[in-house]
């Protein structure tokens, strides 16, 4: 009896000691392993944390240890064992009272690797001010406003996310800038207005009569000059157009007045024009057209809070963040979206090639292009500038070849396994080191048929449009080429095989011909004028029209109505959207088809994208 006392005693001090002696084991491997992790030998302590840091653990470093085996893996580069790990403990162990260190090495893992949505998820999980100073610095750092504008969508009550897409926005040209999204983040949160270039802009009024001051180069002394007159005589085309859309929409009763203003391309002119005080009376500016006078008017414009459009040009940069300036044509990064979005839609291979004309305006067009395409996934393998000595390059890269030589065995095996197949051009030379012998070979190109889903051009020269449609000739596979509408004009291409590589035209002066309402303004035109009317005339009587007619229904601050209206089919072009952007948002692109051209992005009144 005493003997099974004393063991029955001895039991539970035994287990007591046991437990104890495997504590301190416990205790002396976690503390190797945080002298390893202290000198850096990340490899070492990651072998005795993750022994501490099993599941099947139940002891007081278990926890410390699964987040040093996390840390010291992400030290050692081993992101992948490190991000598993705390994904583990952020499932498990969210209640463990340093979890908000985890979440915070989870964000910088994911900022790493470019997923912002995890990134700014863990982030905010963590709430430690380093991690919002991260969160920040990273986000600051994304040079994509649509990557931002999700993460807005994502989190969109975060103010720091909703600062970094406004910053991002004011950033972009004027026309380029989504009003609307800025407008709902600056009344948000409270954001400063003036900051972000949004001026209240007034009540709408509703006149009898809208005053148009219409400011061009008109060189009224200089007629006797014929040259001069020549040159100029693209500003009286774009003026008679506007007249003529005058006298259209006054056919109701209600006035469209016009006042012209000759600025003689000369800023000092300009500036005296607007300090006459009639001025301010005006409803609308239309110009001027060169830069000089053009930042003037902006100036004044700006100050005065009084609308200006200018019908000719497409550089954003001519807005000068000026929330009242108005482009009427697409600017060039807009022309450059939509064909983005064509080749989005249409294009299935994701591998491009950019080529554009070495000059400000295409070399943006095209990075503009390049962007957008690989936020959607494209990946371009050439974004080149080319100049008319190195369009010829761009030609061989697309149209160089390699031969393979064969026996005369070997053809006869090639060709008996073609016949049902893919048609082979085997050719024939006389062998140049062999007396009366025959060399077989095959031509391959360099660039495999079909490795290419699109080539995109930014040029409006025939050369280069030249260079580019006989390199995808020659090539005859599936490789779409996009380009400018303006090649169609160009009399050493022929529409014919233009339409049999079924280009596709960024054509925003698309005209059609057949139009009722343009046949009927060309008897017009010709029987006023005595002459064909030129673009500048039929670009002078849409803006004139659809600016009147905004007027007329929405008062003299015209673009209150953009963004109900919408798209608006046009008169002669084929329409007009600004909806909250200063210059108009639609391109067509063209393509010909049974010997006409047919425009593929149509859209009708009211519709809105």
């Amino acid at each position: 009896m005493l003997r099974l006392l004393k063991f029955v005693l001895f039991c539970p001090l035994f287990s007591l000691l046991a437990w104890q002696a495997v504590a301190q084991s416990e205790q002396s491997d976690y503390l190797k392993a945080k002298q390893y992790f202290a000198e850096g030998n990340y490899r070492f302590a990651m072998d005795y944390f993750r022994r501490l840091a099993g599941n099947n653990q139940d002891h007081a470093f278990q926890e410390y240890a699964a987040y040093y085996y996390g840390l010291s893996a992400y030290k050692n580069g081993d992101t992948t064992n490190a991000k598993a790990m705390w994904l583990q403990m952020d499932e498990e162990n969210e209640d463990w009272k340093q979890i908000r260190e985890v979440h915070h090495y989870l964000a910088e893992i994911y900022f790493a690797q470019s997923n912002f949505n995890r990134g700014v998820y863990y982030a905010k999980k963590s709430g430690l001010d380093e991690s919002k100073a991260m969160m920040k610095q990273s986000l600051t750092k994304i040079d994509s406003l649509p990557v931002l504008e999700a993460l807005n969508d994502r989190f969109p009550e975060d103010e720091m996310i909703a600062r970094i897409v406004a910053d991002q926005i004011n950033a972009q040209p004027m026309s380029a800038r989504d009003f609307q999204l800025l407008n709902r983040l600056v009344n948000q949160f409270n954001l400063n207005k003036e900051k972000y270039g949004l001026p209240e802009i007034g009540e709408s009024q509703m006149k009898e009569s809208y005053h148009v001051a219409v400011l061009l180069p008109f060189m009224f002394e200089d007629l006797s000059y014929t040259a001069r007159v020549e040159r100029n005589k693209f500003v009286m085309e774009l003026y008679a157009g506007m007249l003529m859309a005058v006298d259209s929409i006054n056919l109701d009763g209600k006035h469209i007045k016009i006042f012209p203003y000759d600025t003689k391309r000369n800023s000092e002119i300009t500036e005296a024009i607007f300090s006459s005080p009639e001025m301010k009376s005006m409803d609308l500016i239309v110009g001027p057209l060169f830069p000089g006078p053009s930042k003037v008017a902006n100036n004044f414009s700006f100050e005065n809070q009084i609308n200006m459009i200018n019908p000719l040009i497409s550089n954003s940069d001519a807005i000068q963040n000026n929330p009242f300036s108005f482009l009427f044509k697409a600017d060039t990064e807009t022309q450059a979206l939509a064909a983005a979005q064509l080749t989005i839609d249409s294009v299935k291979n994701k591998y491009a090639m950019i080529f554009y004309e070495n000059n400000e305006r295409d070399s943006l067009n095209a990075y503009t292009y390049s962007q957008r395409i690989q936020e959607a996934g494209f990946e371009v393998l050439i974004n080149a500038g080319v100049v008319d000595t190195t369009v010829r390059q761009a030609y061989n890269l697309l149209t160089e070849k390699y031969e393979v030589g064969y026996t005369k065995d070997e053809v006869d095996s090639i060709l008996a396994m073609t016949l049902s197949g893919k048609e082979r051009f085997i050719k024939e030379r006389k062998s140049s080191t062999k007396k009366d012998s025959i060399e077989y070979y095959e031509e391959f190109f360099t660039l495999a048929p079909d490795s290419i889903g699109h080539v995109y051009v930014a040029s409006s020269e025939a050369l280069f449009a030249s260079n580019f449609i006989s390199a995808l000739s020659i090539r005859a596979d599936s490789t779409q080429l996009i380009g400018r509408g303006n090649w169609k004009e160009f009399p050493t291409l022929t529409l014919e095989e233009m339409e049999r590589l079924g280009i596709y035209f960024i054509d925003p002066e698309f005209v059609d011909p057949t139009n009722e309402i343009f046949k009927k303004f060309r008897r017009n035109y010709l029987k006023t004028y005595k002459k064909e009317p030129s673009f500048n005339a039929i670009i002078g009587y849409e803006m004139m029209y659809y600016v009147g007619n905004m007027m007329k229904q929405y008062g003299h601050y015209f673009q209150k109505g953009n963004p109900e209206v919408g798209f608006v089919k046009g008169q002669l072009l084929q329409g007009t959207e600004f909806n909250f952007r200063n210059s108009n948002q639609y391109v067509p692109i063209t393509i010909l088809s049974n010997s006409k051209q047919k425009v593929v992005n149509t859209r009708s009144n009211g519709q809105n994208q």
